[in-house]
Order: structure tokens, then sequence, then C-alpha cells
């Protein structure tokens, strides 16, 4: 089994608030659970470090201080016993990576920003927004069934395309989605859900 778990909001906290918190920047602090359109939400995000001439390496100074939630290290780890895990995410590689390893150095999916000749953001490319079906869709072609944990509307395509969807604390728009789905509150309920999907899968016939 393959397991697709959302990094910011479930196993760490959003990076881009934190990012408009220390640079007072408000545009910085928006996230999806704002603004449903994300090329347009990146847009701003730009527009907003430009504005202040703020470089990758000034933003890095803070998305790399970001720490996992308590006990996330755990969760990923007790996961990997039963199957396969990796992070699938609308963050960016250049901001996401030292958090990914104090998570355990599990596989990150994510995007990629682009530069000017400075060193600051002038554009980014989406690797992941839109893709993730298909991501999901590589790893059934491998014989692989998938479980995914997600909590607003950018984990909408995965969480449909999975065999096995698991909201956290989801927005209200995406418990409506999916109403039979399970719910959980904590990474322990988490954990009994995702469980739970292993032994359906391994009832089925499918190896992890």
């Amino acid at each position: 089994m393959v397991y697709a778990i959302d990094l910011e909001g479930v196993l760490a906290p959003e990076i881009w608030p934190a990012l408009g918190s220390h640079f007072v920047l408000p545009d910085l602090a928006l996230t999806t659970r704002d603004l449903g359109d994300f090329d347009e939400l990146m847009r701003r995000r730009v527009a907003a470090t430009r504005s202040r001439g703020l470089t990758l390496a000034h933003l890095q100074g803070v998305a790399h201080a970001v720490e996992p939630f308590l006990g996330a290290r755990d969760f990923l780890g007790r996961l990997r016993s039963l199957g396969q895990v990796v992070i699938i995410s609308d963050t960016f590689h250049e901001f996401s990576e030292p958090l990914v390893q104090k998570l355990g150095g599990h596989s990150l999916f994510a995007n990629r920003f682009e530069l000017d000749a400075k060193g600051m953001l002038e554009g980014f490319k989406l690797r992941i927004r839109g893709q993730k079906e298909r991501i999901v869709s590589g790893f059934h072609g491998a014989g692989f069934p998938v479980a995914a944990l997600g909590d607003s509307l950018n984990d909408l395509s995965i969480l449909k395309s999975c065999d096995w969807p698991v909201l956290y604390r989801p927005v209200e728009l995406l418990r409506q989605e999916f109403p039979k789905a399970p719910v959980a509150h904590n990474l322990d309920e988490a954990l009994v859900h995702l469980t739970a999907a292993w032994r359906e899968s391994e009832k089925n016939g499918s190896k992890a």
C-alpha cells in the first residue's frame, strides 16, 4: 500500500502564514483556505515578496525553521511499517525539504520556484497542482492501492482518485464532497483510519 499524505496543516504548520507574520506581508499569509485559485494565490505571494525585495534565501531563513507537529514523525514511521509513505503537497521543494528530513526523509512531491538573477521569486512551476490524480494513477498502474490524508480543497483530486480517502480536520466544503469518508481530528485518529485501510487491503489480497 502507498500512503499519500499532505504536508502543511497535517504534518506541520502552514509555511506561508509564518512568512506573512515574520515579514508583515498579509498576502503571504493567505492560504488555499482563503483563496481557492492557486495560480492567483501564488501570483500575489510572488508580487508581495518582490515588493519588499525579499530573496529566496530570506524566505528560506524562516521556512526552514518550521518544525513538524508533535508526533508527526512517529505517525509517518508507523505508517511506513505498513507500506510506502509519500508526501504530496502544493508546497515548494525549496521551502520544505528540510522539514521533510525532520519528518524522516520520506519522498516529497512538490512544486519549484523560478528565480531572477538576484535570487528573488519571479515565477513558479506547478509540478503538483492538477497532477495529484496522475501520481495516484501511476501507483495504481504499479499495482499499489492508495490511501490518502488531506485537509483542504487543494487535496480534492488526490482524495477522489485514491482507494481510501481520510479527511483531516477538513474544511466544510471538503467534508461535503466526501460525506462517507472517515474524519480524523488528530494524528492518532488518522493512524486508526489508515491502519483500517491497510487491513482492508490485506483482506482483499492487495499486498503493500
